[in-house]
């Protein structure tokens, strides 16, 4: 049916216009061409109801997938800040706590020194190595707490005193290792009766009258250190920075707690912060913790690592004395002295609480002493 654009305004006004608004034919004959023109163009004849529907479906969905994973983005920005701000928060409170101890230096007794002289062919080197200080545990085979802890470091000076007796040792050399239970496993957490701070500085005061009975039945008593696992600030490996671990603020507490024993020194860890790399009679002794080495290839590891191939390793972790040879290289391996707790129990590992002394010439090494703890 024609009918002219001029009617089609007046039927349209009068339906849908309200009674004071009134529009001419253009108004709805000018919109009508523009339409027309896209329709006969073809603008909308490759996109029907159902295709225009889908995709707004897929941008809809397109637009969430970016929604969550902005919002994940934020949320591990967030964890990121979180976890660090608690370590440095951690870190600053230990480092603070150990500031604030009051740290009395031991007094040197002269009358507790040895007045012969010592000039023999050999020398001690001694493992101090999973000691776990804080842990309390008690299980069949193993009872273990700071009362312990303190009477082993007093059963292991005997055994020494006994070794230099029977050789005649001029020097000590002491290698640390490991000596904070700390918080890695959780049962730790659960068996600790100490929080980081008071197992360092517990361990570190008993050490510490530990080297200076040693310094009054030796020439010398060189110390270093081999940091390990159970030291780091942070319970998860991949999250810790190798340098964020108690046992590398040992050395400079002992240091200050024994100014006045003048044939006590410590020795910082050069090349390499996990190692510790010193001689012994112009032999070449390399100790690591063992966590990063095994016993068969820590020789060859460490040689190509460092450019330099030792004579002796001694090295710890796994809680059995030990000894091999690779490649004419003497591998030692030490105890642990706290001995088995929860965690070895709950993954059928255990062995007696245990280190080992190396009596040491120019030749190497002549004598092993497997000491055993009770």
């Amino acid at each position: 049916m024609d009918i002219e654009w001029d009617k089609i305004a007046d039927l349209v006004n009068k339906e849908f216009r309200e009674e004071d608004v009134e529009y001419k034919e253009a108004a709805y004959r000018k919109p009508y061409a523009g339409a027309k023109r896209y329709f006969e163009a073809g603008v909308f004849n490759n996109l029907t109801e159902d295709k225009y529907l889908k995709e707004l479906q897929i941008q809809k969905q397109e637009l969430a997938k970016e929604q969550v994973k902005t919002r994940d983005e934020r949320n591990e920005l967030r964890r990121i800040i979180r976890e660090e701000a608690r370590k440095e928060s951690y870190r600053d409170q230990i480092l603070r706590s150990i500031s604030e101890y009051q740290c009395s230096p031991l007094l040197y007794d002269e009358s507790k020194q040895f007045t012969g002289v010592l000039k023999t062919d050999n020398d001690l080197l001694i493992s101090c190595f999973d000691v776990h200080a804080g842990i309390s545990t008690k299980n069949f085979w193993n009872k273990f707490d700071e009362d312990v802890l303190k009477r082993r470091f007093n059963e292991y000076l005997d055994k020494i005193f006994e070794i230099q007796l029977r050789h005649g040792s001029e020097n000590a050399f002491l290698v640390l290792s490991e000596l904070v239970s700390g918080f890695i496993h959780p049962t730790l957490r659960i068996e600790n009766n100490q929080d980081m701070i008071e197992q360092f500085l517990c361990v570190t005061n008993y050490i510490s009258e530990f080297l200076s009975e040693l310094s009054y039945h030796f020439n010398n008593v060189h110390v270093f250190i081999a940091p390990g696992n159970h030291g780091r600030l942070s319970p998860k490996k991949e999250d810790n920075i190798s340098n964020e671990n108690m046992d590398n603020l040992v050395l400079p507490f002992l240091e200050a707690k024994l100014q006045n024993f003048k044939n006590i020194i410590c020795h910082k860890n050069k090349i390499e912060q996990s190692i510790a790399m010193f001689n012994i009679r112009n032999l070449t002794v390399f100790s690591s913790h063992g966590d990063k080495e095994s016993m068969e290839k820590a020789i060859p590891n460490l040689t190509l690592f460092t450019g330099i191939r030792p004579n002796i390793y001694l090295c710890g972790h796994r809680h059995t004395n030990a000894m091999m040879t690779v490649y004419d290289s003497k591998v030692l391996q030490a105890g642990c002295l706290s001995g088995s707790d929860a965690y070895c129990m709950d993954n059928r590992l255990r062995n007696r609480p245990e280190q080992l002394v190396a009596v040491i010439t120019e030749k190497g090494l002549d004598c092993l002493y497997d000491v055993k703890f009770q």
